[in-house]
């Protein structure tokens, strides 16, 4: 194995090794991490309607692998501004209509949510205003404002993502600063402090970012506020591999996201291998060419640029290319399976010796391909009878699996320690 596990190993999830496979597990897989450097902090997500679903999934999935428990803070009393259907009491929806009052399928383990009006902003190490149009929704709502402010003084480290640092204007907390958002927040940093246009900026005790994409960037600078020590091995580590992830109408939004996000900051190349869909069942207009995920993420991503990644049909990539390829999960593993050309997509890989991957539903893909005939497996428990039927050893308690050159993940929750058994399997191909 390579000596990337170790660092798996740092965040505090069991890793055992065996006969060539290594199995993710024990109490801490798919939960908040007790190592870490932000083991012991809250962190207040501060959202209203029209937020940032990315960064939403990504702060949900990897705050709480570094160690913290990050708490979505709902301003869920503003009626208007939003082009989701909003219902006072009943939380927020983002841009693309995910809600965080859970999200559906992050268990509380990752995450929680509390409405604001009832959240004390001294129980919070750290604030951090999410980007969207939600930011817009906010700046008109005195309470928001006082109680960053009110967090601020009383100590706590703030941050912004992207368009969410017109938050931290309206509060007062940019005058004179260094800072970065998204053009929305830029003109008027420039005028009120000092606009740098980078990934992150970090001024005192204010964090910004400039967008979605470098979310994961700045998760990282917020290990390092409170750990000073602290350096992530994963960060373009896989410079030079070009990953696929099947884009398969009904995926799994969180699954989809999160690793894209968190590939372009381990350096890989990712593409999104598309196929002609056999069922859509969200089709968000008609004769519009996009794969829909099950919570209204879209192939082309609404919140990643084009630049970062590209699109193209499976039938299209040459195989030769690939270093890796991902299956989400939801019910694009289904579509996989009646399409069937991307069930030979999978096939054509794994016989040139590349590794396969799928998480959550998509172990039935990777078994429908006969890709896990001995193989030891983890996925959704609606797995267990493909994985079984089609000769694998299939097993809920484990969070990944590396099993030779196949790698499966459970569940959403999974993700972190998915990517990290993805990460291993590329590492060891030099």
């Amino acid at each position: 194995m390579a000596e990337f596990l170790e660092v798996a190993r740092r965040t505090g999830v069991a890793v055992r090794e065996e006969g060539g496979r290594a199995f993710f597990e024990g109490p801490h897989a798919g939960k908040q991490k007790p190592q870490g450097p932000l083991v012991g902090r809250r962190i207040g997500l501060v959202v209203a309607s029209e937020f940032s679903d990315f960064q939403a999934y990504y702060l949900a999935e990897y705050i709480s692998e570094f160690g913290g428990r990050p708490e979505f803070l709902l301003v869920d009393w503003v009626p208007w501004k939003c082009t989701r259907p909003h219902v006072k009491g009943k939380g927020v929806r983002g841009m693309w209509d995910v809600g965080v009052d859970p999200i559906p399928t992050v268990g509380p383990d990752r995450c929680g949510f509390e409405f604001l009006k009832e959240a004390d902003p001294k129980d919070y190490d750290a604030i951090i205003v999410l980007g969207g149009h939600s930011a817009d929704v906010m700046v008109t709502e005195k309470e928001v404002t006082e109680f960053v402010q009110a967090a601020s003084q009383q100590g706590a480290f703030v941050g912004s993502i992207g368009d969410g640092a017109l938050v931290l204007v309206s509060a007062g907390l940019l005058q004179g600063k260094r800072a970065t958002g998204s053009k929305v927040v830029a003109f008027l940093i420039e005028r009120i402090g000092t606009f740098q246009d980078a990934p992150v900026v970090l001024d005192g005790t204010v964090l910004t970012a400039r967008d979605t994409l470098d979310t994961p960037l700045f998760v990282r600078r917020l290990c390092q506020r409170f750990d000073p020590s602290f350096v992530d091995e994963r960060e373009n580590i896989l410079r030079g591999k070009r990953v696929v992830i099947v884009a398969g109408e009904d995926f799994e939004d969180v699954e989809l996201v999160v690793p894209v996000l968190e590939f372009i900051f381990r350096g890989a190349e990712v593409l999104l291998g598309t196929f002609p869909a056999p069922m859509k069942s969200r089709p968000p207009l008609l004769g519009v060419d996009v794969v829909m995920g099950n919570y209204g993420v879209s192939v082309p991503l609404q919140e990643v640029p084009r630049g970062c990644y590209s699109i193209a049909p499976l039938e299209e990539i040459p195989r030769e290319t690939v270093d890796l390829v991902m299956v989400p999960g939801a019910f694009c593993p289904w579509n996989c399976i009646v399409a069937e050309t991307p069930l030979s997509f999978l096939r054509e890989v794994a016989s040139a010796g590349k590794p396969v991957a799928g998480i959550c539903h998509a172990p039935i893909a990777l078994a429908a391909a006969g890709l896990l005939e001995g193989k030891q497996s983890t996925g959704w428990l609606a797995c267990k009878d493909a994985v079984s039927i089609m000769g694998g050893d299939y097993n809920f308690d484990w969070s990944a699996v590396i099993d030779g050159s196949v790698v499966t993940g459970r569940l959403p929750d999974d993700v972190p320690e998915f990517m990290d058994a993805m990460t291993e399997v590329l590492c060891r191909q030099g």
